[in-house]
């Protein structure tokens, strides 16, 4: 699915290059700013838009796995602490999870 997904946007974009490239020669020159390339100024900012948006929603997701990620560690260690306090599991045991978890 996420292979169609990249397939689809890069075919769109080569058709956007190759109308860009060949657009003079399908009738669309000569029309000045109000002609074909105004259509063109709009896609782009279509596309300027969803880069933007697309890259605040990939930093908001990783800023939040980040943090996601350091809260599990200092849970895994909380309750590290409390089964050593208690006494199920030995100092040695401990060392060797505490060693694990701060890798």
């Amino acid at each position: 699915m996420e292979k169609d997904k990249h397939l689809i946007i890069w075919i769109l974009a080569g058709i956007i290059i190759l109308m860009l490239v060949f657009g003079n020669y399908f009738g669309t020159g000569g029309y000045g700013m109000m002609g074909f390339g105004m259509g063109f100024g709009m896609i782009f900012m279509i596309l300027f838009l969803g880069a933007l948006i697309w890259l605040v929603v990939t930093l908001v997701n990783q800023s939040q796995s980040h943090t996601n990620q350091n809260r599990i560690d200092e849970d895994a260690m909380e309750i590290l602490k409390r089964r050593y306090a208690k006494g199920e599991i030995s100092k040695k045991q401990y060392e060797e999870m505490r060693k694990e978890l701060i890798r």
